[in-house]
């Protein structure tokens, strides 16, 4: 027992046997303030002094540990009351004799609410995997080394059908082209003129589940001399499983005059 329990507890014996202070602590053989300053619940005695007081009052000392497992027991009673009763509730459910329609309602929300979690992580699941086929789609389609090598090679028909039907293109110096076919028809004849891509490299790219921002950047040479650099930014979309160009701007940032051209004797 701790203080001020234990000075309350003695103070109760005490006068329970008719005792004053000063007869206390004749029988204990300890002063009358020390008494007074355990009763107040100034101090905590040593347990001999707690032995002799408890042992001149004619009473067995108090024992926490009892005390604990008799509070442990009535606790451990009623957990096994509440799990008791529980378990009666629990078989009671399966007794469809009296309010079926109640209790199969009850018995069906485990099951409705473990369906639902499991859809809903399958879902999740599907859903990331789905995101990274496409991901991986638009770097597939979107290759700018593919272009480039398409281009120098000639292979012009497999550029334009990355190309929506009604793709808009914004070639610099050039006016706006509105189709697939126009935009064929454009690179076909910058490759007709002779340019070639000597560099054509994506630099960043922002992607959503179905739109993408490629911007990147360009180098086109004339007969293996270099004649101008430049940017562009190119705006795909997902549509029935395909990434296809949408919109497409491109800017040239450097045109290399003729004097740059000529290589130094």
């Amino acid at each position: 027992m701790k203080q001020p329990d234990l000075g309350k507890r003695i103070a109760e014996l005490r006068k329970a046997k008719g005792l004053t202070q000063e007869e206390l602590v004749e029988k204990c053989n300890i002063n009358v303030r020390t008494l007074q300053r355990i009763e107040s619940g100034e101090v905590t005695p040593r347990s001999y002094t707690v032995k002799a007081i408890f042992k001149a009052l004619d009473c067995t000392i108090y024992d926490s540990t009892k005390y604990q497992s008799i509070r442990f027991t009535k606790t451990g009673s009623v957990i096994m009351n509440w799990l008791g009763q529980t378990y009666k509730y629990f078989l009671d459910l399966f007794n469809l004799k009296t309010n079926k329609m109640k209790k199969l309602m009850i018995l069906s929300i485990p099951f409705i609410t473990i369906c639902i979690v499991m859809l809903f992580v399958i879902s999740s699941g599907a859903k990331a995997q789905n995101r990274i086929a496409i991901r991986e789609k638009l770097e597939e389609t979107s290759s700018a080394l593919k272009f480039k090598n398409w281009f120098n090679s000639g292979k012009i028909d497999s550029i334009s059908i990355r190309y929506l039907d009604n793709a808009c293109m914004m070639p610099d110096q050039y006016p706006t082209i509105h189709d697939r076919k126009s935009i064929h028809d454009y690179f076909r004849q910058l490759y007709d003129r002779g340019l070639r891509f000597t560099e054509d490299k994506s630099v960043s790219k922002v992607i959503s589940d179905f739109i993408a921002i490629d911007r990147g950047v360009w180098t086109v040479s004339l007969n293996s001399v270099p004649v101008a650099t430049g940017t562009y930014l190119t705006q795909w979309h997902y549509l029935n499983g395909k990434w296809l160009i949408e919109n497409e701007m491109s800017k040239s940032d450097n045109i290399i005059s003729p004097e740059e051209k000529k290589q130094p004797e």
